[in-house]
């Protein structure tokens, strides 16, 4: 029989052992990155006629918070290895303006996905989630990135720098806990799952869409089907001022599978906007 997964323990009274914040070391990287927003296909087109991000009740934190991803379009979605015939199931990414979003908190990993268990067989049950949590700014996300990444490539692609854990003892166990989790994001990982060093900016205001997303990347299929465009929706993002590209969608294939493709239309747009080499 299988185990069931963990949820990451919860601080309940005691301060938190917060120490990869006094690893953070930015160098010369960008104080502020973009930000990416991954959902479906289905909810985009809600979001999109609301013209924002609203923050939703957030069961995790018991907060109404929107989440985003620094710089990777990381995800998986609820049944997103079983084959759908639905375009509303897949992908629709937006990348946004940090100056948009103001951080309500930080951590470098995917909260949801550590609240779920996905993490567990690597995670450290001593540690809590709270233990993680880095500062609220869109620095020490950069700040993160440089000790525990080194470049921004680097990030993007979830490889830790060589040697990380070289010199760190024993007791600072947040930090050895935070490395083992991120190795699941690792290229080759027996686990590979991105949202393990995905770092999280949530924020508990709503964020506007005009002049704040960067770039939309949509299912093809679900602007233009054999010339049938859809003109409506079209409209509505050409008065956002949301420029797009996309990605071909096929009926009965699985949401997740499109996981390399979108990662590589967002890292071509970060290359040609000078974001990444």
């Amino acid at each position: 029989m299988s185990k069931e997964p963990q949820k990451m323990r919860r601080r309940n009274g005691l301060p938190a052992q917060r120490q990869l914040r006094d690893r953070a070391d930015r160098g010369s990287l960008p104080e502020e990155l973009p930000l990416v927003h991954v959902t479906a296909t289905g909810y985009a087109r809600e979001i999109v006629e609301s013209g924002q991000f609203e923050v939703r009740p957030c069961r995790v934190f018991g907060k109404s918070l929107a989440y985003f991803f620094v710089l990777r379009p990381a995800y998986r979605r609820k049944g997103g290895d079983e084959k759908s015939e639905k375009i509303n199931r897949f992908p629709f990414v937006f990348i946004v303006s940090p100056g948009a979003v103001v951080p309500y908190h930080v951590y470098p990993f995917d909260t949801g996905g550590a609240d779920a268990g996905v993490f567990s067989e690597q995670a450290d049950e001593y540690v809590c989630l709270e233990d993680f949590e880095l500062e609220p700014r869109h620095d020490a996300a950069a700040g993160h990135i440089g000790w525990a990444f080194g470049t921004l490539e680097d990030y993007f692609d979830g490889n830790l720098r060589n040697g990380l854990t070289n010199g760190i003892p024993a007791h600072e166990t947040v930090t050895l806990g935070y490395h083992a989790i991120a190795g699941m994001a690792r290229a080759g990982s027996n686990q590979p799952d991105k949202r393990a060093s995905a770092i999280e900016i949530a924020t508990s205001h709503n964020v506007s869409l005009k002049d704040n997303v960067l770039l939309a990347v949509i299912p093809r299929q679900y602007l233009d089907d054999d010339g049938q465009q859809n003109t409506a929706f079209i409209n509505q993002l050409n008065g956002l001022s949301i420029t797009w590209r996309t990605y071909e969608w096929q009926p009965n294939t699985t949401p997740n599978e499109l996981q390399e493709e979108i990662a590589r239309i967002v890292r071509k747009y970060f290359t040609d906007t000078g974001v990444l080499k």
